[in-house]
C-alpha cells in the first residue's frame, strides 16, 4: 500500500514517529510530504531531522510566507492549496494521513478534495475554543474519511459531524503516548550541553498566541513577560519558540528581548526534537504555557501544568492541569502552589495501549 504522510511542523512529526516506525516495519511504501515550517530556515528547517529518520520517500513543498498577519495567513493558506494541487496532479496514494489542526494542514487536506484522495485524520473531534485551529480541525474531519480519535468523547464528536463515517471512526488514544515508558530519552545533562542550558531547576515554557481575538495578544504577552521576570528569581526559564501562527512574531520577539535582557536566566530553544523535548519535560519542575503537550503528554511524565488562557479551552484534561487567565499575579500564585505539590500520580485520560499498532492495522485493512 502506498501511503502519504502530511507533516508541517516539529509538533506533528514528533507525534507521528511511533506510527511511522510501525508502518516501516510492515514494509509500507511510505512517502513523507514535508511542508510548512519544516522547510523554513527561521523555524530551524526541521525537514533535515525528518531525513535522519529514513522513514521513506521524501517530498518537500514550500508554501508559507513569513508574514503572520491575517492577510499573510490567508495568502499562505492559498499557497499551500496551490502547491499541493500541483503535487496531487503528479502523485497518487492509496491513503494520505493528516494529523491535528493547524491552518496549513487544513489547506493541504482541502486541496485533496477535487482529487478524491482518501484522507485519514488523527486527533479529530477535539475542541480548542481559543484558537482558529478549532475550525481547521473540523474542516479536516469533514474532508477525511477515516478517523483516529484520542478519546471516546472525541470519536463521538466525529460521528456527530460525519455520521456516514461512523464505521471508520476509531478511539485509539493519543499517538504521542505510545510506548512512552520504553523510550530511551537522552540524559538531561547531555541535552543541557547540546543546547547550552545551565544545570538549574527550571520551568519548561511554551506559549503560542491565541488566534481567536488577536487584538488581545499584546496584553497577553505583556502579562506573561511580567510574570516571567518574577519566576526567574526561583527557576531558570527554558522557552521553546511558538509556531507560525497569526501574531506569532509578537511572542517570538518578546522572548528574544527577554533573553537579551536576562541572558543567564533564560534559554530559548527553536526546536528540541521529540526525545530532547520529552527529556526536558521529564526533568522540568513543571510546565507553563498553552501548548497541547501540556494537556496531552505531561501527565504521563508526572508533571503539573499551568495552562494559560483559552487556546486549549474545551480540551479534555487530566487532573494535573491548572487553568488560569493571562494575569501575571495569577501565574505567580499558581507557580507557588505547584511548588508545594508532589509529583502528579494520577492517570492520563489520553492513554491507551498499542495506539500505533491499532492505527496501522486499520490503515492497512483494505476492507475499510
Amino acid at each position: 500500500m502506498r501511503i502519504g504522510v502530511l507533516t508541517s511542523s516539529r509538533a506533528d512529526f514528533g507525534i507521528y514517529q511511533p506510527l511511522l516506525s510501525e508502518l516501516k516495519k510492515r514494509n509500507v511504501d511510505l512517502h513523507i510530504l514535508a511542508f510548512g515550517m519544516h522547510v523554513m530556515d527561521q523555524y530551524g528547517k526541521t525537514v533535515n531531522q525528518i531525513k535522519e529518520g529514513n522513514y521513506g520517500h521524501m517530498h518537500e513543498l514550500s508554501s508559507l510566507l513569513k508574514d503572520d498577519s491575517a492577510i499573510g495567513i490567508n495568502q499562505s493558506y492559498a499557497n499551500v492549496i496551490s502547491s499541493f494541487g500541483e503535487f496531487w496532479k503528479e502523485h497518487s496514494f492509496d491513503r494520505v494521513i493528516a494529523l491535528g489542526d493547524r491552518f496549513e494542514m487544513s489547506a493541504a487536506v482541502q486541496s485533496t478534495i477535487p482529487f478524491e484522495i482518501t484522507v485519514c485524520h488523527i486527533h479529530g473531534g477535539e475542541e480548542t475554543l481559543g484558537a482558529t485551529d478549532n475550525i481547521y480541525r473540523h474542516q479536516i474531519t469533514l474532508a477525511a474519511t477515516m478517523h483516529f480519535a484520542a478519546a471516546e468523547v472525541f470519536s463521538d464528536k466525529i460521528k456527530s459531524l460525519k455520521p456516514e463515517d461512523a464505521s471508520k471512526t476509531f478511539n485509539v488514544g493519543a499517538l504521542s503516548l505510545d510506548n512512552l515508558n520504553s523510550l530511551e530519552l537522552p540524559a538531561w545533562k547531555v541535552v543541557c550541553e547540546k543546547f547550552k542550558i545551565p544545570s538549574k531547576p527550571f520551568i519548561l515554557i511554551t506559549v503560542h498566541p491565541e488566534t481567536v481575538g488577536l487584538e488581545n495578544n499584546k496584553t497577553h504577552i505583556t502579562e506573561f513577560i511580567n510574570a516571567a521576570k518574577q519566576l526567574m528569581h526561583k527557576w531558570h526559564l527554558v522557552i521553546t519558540m511558538p509556531n507560525a501562527d497569526a501574531s506569532g512574531l509578537l511572542y517570538r520577539n518578546a522572548f528574544i528581548a527577554l533573553k537579551k535582557e536576562f541572558p543567564n536566566q533564560v534559554s530559548i530553544i527553536e526546536t528540541f526534537g521529540k526525545l530532547n523535548y520529552f527529556s526536558a519535560m521529564k526533568n522540568a519542575h513543571f510546565l507553563l504555557g498553552n501548548t497541547s503537550s501540556g494537556i496531552i503528554e505531561a501527565a504521563s511524565f508526572g508533571k503539573f501544568v499551568i495552562n494559560i488562557g483559552d487556546r486549549q479551552k474545551g480540551r479534555l484534561r487530566s487532573e494535573n492541569v491548572f487553568d488560569i487567565n493571562y494575569n501575571s499575579q495569577a501565574i505567580i500564585e499558581s507557580a507557588s502552589e505547584i511548588n508545594t505539590q508532589p509529583i502528579f500520580e494520577g492517570i492520563n485520560v489520553y492513554h491507551k495501549q498499542n495506539t500505533a499498532v491499532a492505527i496501522a492495522e486499520k490503515l492497512l485493512d483494505e476492507k475499510l
